[in-house]
């Protein structure tokens, strides 16, 4: 979640762990994973019920993406999206799913992961799953904090708005307005031009996001997902914030933040206040906004460790922006919720984080070496690995 690109806190991780991650990991970054699933688009639906039912946690409608594998229990009552990278079953977030199915498919994913030779991890953990997975031997490391907001109008009166409500006045001079709409409704000339603002924002790379971002602006098993867009003065859409829903309490989540590069500074401000108001208009309370990472330690650091880590993050900020993306939800005065890395044993720990920075993309792989033509014949091993 999202601002400025997803998941840009997680490439700090490779620095942090260093040398001894890679060195940890090196004997398994090249091999084939050996046990592996596709992305099954019949499970997309039977998923979709799921998420519907219990999916209360604010990243559960994101395991609907298309390109994620999905493990359900025996009996159909609880699902986990994941992938395999780096010799680890990495975990999207929380299963989603009543109580005791959830725990009889960790369970099963946990054997699952062992007989293949596979560390368990999970990304984008909440609080209350890292303690119900203890039972399994699940470990946390604190990665960061959601930003938490509340719909309705804001008060931007007073000297703490002051930047929000200059963003807000400054954007709103250049004639523009904001609507929110649901997805399903849009036309196809709308959904065109709001792909459009997202491949200028992302200067032609790819989409990217794995536990804590959606993979599509239109998708027809969440018709009812919002955007709030920002038309300009002539009235041509120049940037959206899309919302996917939270089942079962009156909340939405962020997927998209995006903005046509050549709009004028604060746009993103003023959608986000615009979107609080909106929002409310439709009966929601709180909507789930970006994730910052590591930051409480930068607000509040605890202990000597926390306290360098947090000279770590200011030192790198130039590149990897996580203080800025902290000040920017800090603005809007969020709650914050944690989230969590899980993993089960401390020497598994650099391998679950390259798996992690491996699936949201924020990492790149590196290619396995083709065999060249006059390497002679593969053996059947090495064909099923290619």
């Amino acid at each position: 979640m999202r601002a400025a690109g997803a998941f840009e806190w997680l490439p700090l991780g490779a620095g942090m762990l260093g040398l001894g991650a890679a060195t940890v990991a090196a004997a398994g970054l090249l091999a084939p994973a050996r046990a592996s699933r596709a992305a099954d688009p019949a499970s997309r639906h039977r998923a979709a019920a799921l998420v519907r039912r219990h999916g209360s946690d604010t990243l559960s409608a994101f395991k609907l993406r298309a390109d994620l594998p999905r493990r359900f229990s025996a009996d159909g009552r609880a699902f986990v999206g994941y992938r395999i990278e780096a010799g680890t079953l990495l975990l999207a977030g929380d299963p989603v799913g009543p109580p005791d199915a959830v725990a009889a498919l960790l369970a099963e994913t946990r054997a699952y992961a062992r007989r293949h030779g596979l560390a368990l991890g999970a990304v984008g953990a909440s609080d209350a799953f890292a303690a119900a997975s203890r039972s399994l031997g699940l470990r946390r490391m604190y990665l960061g904090d959601e930003a938490i907001l509340p719909a309705g109008a804001w008060a931007l009166a007073g000297g703490a708005r002051k930047s929000l409500r200059k963003a807000v006045n400054r954007i709103e001079r250049c004639g523009y307005r904001a609507e929110l709409h649901e997805t399903g409704t849009l036309d196809g000339a709308t959904l065109a031009a709001l792909d459009e603002i997202s491949r200028r924002w992302r200067r032609g790379g790819a989409e990217r996001g794995f536990s804590m971002a959606h993979d599509a602006l239109a998708d027809e098993l969440l018709p009812d997902a919002l955007v709030v867009l920002a038309r300009d003065a002539d009235g041509v859409p120049r940037g959206f914030l899309h919302f996917v829903p939270v089942f079962g309490r009156p909340a939405v989540s962020l997927a998209f933040m995006r903005r046509d590069p050549d709009t004028p500074n604060g746009l993103i401000d003023f959608l986000v206040v615009r979107a609080a108001g909106l929002l409310a208009e439709r009966g929601v309370e709180q909507f789930s906004l970006n994730f910052a990472a590591f930051g409480r330690w930068l607000r509040a650091p605890k202990g000597p460790l926390e306290r360098v880590a947090r000279r770590l993050l200011r030192a790198g900020d130039s590149v990897f922006q996580i203080e800025r993306l902290h000040r920017f939800n800090t603005k809007f005065d969020p709650h914050w919720q944690p989230r969590n890395l899980l993993f089960e044993r401390p020497a598994a720990l650099p391998r679950v984080a390259l798996a992690a920075m491996w699936a949201e993309g924020q990492l790149p792989k590196p290619r396995r070496p083709q065999v060249l033509p006059w390497a002679g014949p593969r053996t059947g091993e090495q064909a099923a690995a290619a």
